[in-house]
């Protein structure tokens, strides 16, 4: 079986006004795109998880940076009929990739839980049987509430 490579590009900025305003960031290969973009100053340890359940955590310091527009780098590779779902750039153990499974309950990945490898492989297994369907992005924090003094 082969494998199709996913790229994944970091970008300090992106914006979604404009293709062309996008384009100064990433260039995406057709059929490709952007699952997410985060600041990064190299310390941090990149985490990604795919449909089929499989996950990688690797160093950011292992992603080359580029000065201009680009097609990314392989993060993880994948089986024919897997796609990216989400990734994060963590900072430390708490932060975490919350994951749904095919049968509705959360998973979460983090370096507490999962072993640090390098980027390009093949990731590892995550869930048995199964597959992750979407991503739990966390809610931001509400701001604090208004007090009016008369």
């Amino acid at each position: 079986m082969g494998h199709s490579v996913h790229h994944t590009l970091l970008c300090v900025a992106c914006t979604a006004r404009s293709c062309v305003a996008g384009r100064r960031f990433a260039r995406p290969s057709k059929g490709a795109g952007i699952v997410n973009a985060a600041v990064v100053t190299g310390g941090e340890i990149l985490i990604a998880a795919s449909a089929q359940a499989r996950g990688i955590l690797c160093k950011a310091n292992e992603v080359n940076y580029l000065s201009g527009p680009g097609k990314g780098v392989i993060l993880i590779k994948l089986g024919h009929d897997d796609r990216v779902l989400g990734a994060i750039a963590s900072t430390g153990d708490r932060d975490l990739l919350t994951v749904e499974t095919s049968r509705g309950a959360e998973q979460t990945i983090s370096t507490g839980k999962y072993e640090v490898t390098g980027r390009g492989g093949k990731g590892r297994e995550l869930l048995q049987r199964g597959r992750f369907t979407r991503i739990v992005w966390p809610l931001p924090e509400a701001p604090p509430a208004l007090t009016i003094s008369h």
